[in-house]
């Protein structure tokens, strides 16, 4: 008689532990995860041969989306679409956002939440994304939708519900029009990614439409170690004999401040 009782306890205990696993799910139990982001600012033709770069893929087009006093960026947030053969990703970043108390619904299939490093600052950051058909991006870069209440109708129409909900939030307004209507689309901007045989980091360089370039090198880490592998980072990017930046400050705020000219 002792066995079905010894059973029934061990059924009852693993049933509890699912409960708890899906109730710290549902409370959004967010993955502690960091990207380690440095700025570099030597010339990029010369950081590529310094740290042995090739390139991976092909440059991408990107698009970032604000209005000329940069409104979405003083509210932490970040419109982003970045173009892939025939299609796209539309990604909305929000920055503020504490990642231990984001709830797994607010995610979805293709969202996350992890701290950006951008010297010894953390910034927690939601990132939700989708894709976008090829009809989608040449109706979003169609000229007629450049800019204004153009470009925030069709823009508004393309997110996602929770993108909405989430930009709604963040600028105190309904989601059903979360974009201000003096937004701009800015851009184009090339991107090519790099990789050094051997290394698990990636560098990026942005080439804006009036030549400015941006370099920027990251690698995806647990929050716990984040620290300590900047600081191993910054020593070979160092010996290498490639600048970093003065200014560890996120490249975003610079990059649209340009573009929004």
């Amino acid at each position: 008689m002792s066995r079905p009782a010894n059973l029934h306890s061990l059924t009852a205990l693993l049933a509890g532990t699912a409960l708890i696993a899906l109730g710290a799910f549902e409370a959004g139990a967010v993955e502690s995860q960091a990207e380690v982001q440095i700025n570099l600012c030597s010339d990029s033709t010369q950081l590529v041969r310094a740290l042995h770069l090739a390139e991976q893929g092909k440059p991408t087009t990107v698009w970032l989306f604000d209005t000329p006093g940069l409104e979405l960026n003083r509210s932490g947030l970040r419109l982003r679409v970045r173009e892939r053969g025939e299609f796209a990703d539309l990604t909305l970043k929000a920055a503020g956002r504490d990642c231990s108390k984001v709830k797994a619904s607010l995610l979805g299939g293709q969202g996350k939440c992890e701290a950006d490093l951008h010297g010894d600052s953390f910034e927690d950051v939601v990132s939700l994304e989708r894709t976008l058909d090829r009809r989608s991006l040449k109706a979003l870069l169609a000229p007629e939708a450049g800019s204004g209440a153009p470009l925030a109708n069709t823009l508004s129409k393309l997110l996602t519900p929770n993108q909405r909900k989430l930009i709604g939030a963040k600028r105190g307004v309904a989601a059903s029009a979360p974009l201000p209507p003096e937004i701009k689309r800015l851009g184009p901007s090339i991107v090519q990614a790099y990789r050094a045989a051997g290394e698990r980091y990636g560098v990026e360089v942005w080439a804006l439409p009036g030549g400015e370039r941006f370099a920027e090198l990251s690698q995806k880490v647990s929050r716990e170690t984040a620290l300590a592998r900047r600081t191993v980072l910054e020593a070979k990017i160092s010996a290498a004999g490639v600048s970093i930046c003065a200014d560890q400050l996120s490249q975003a705020r610079n990059k649209l401040t340009i573009l929004a000219r």
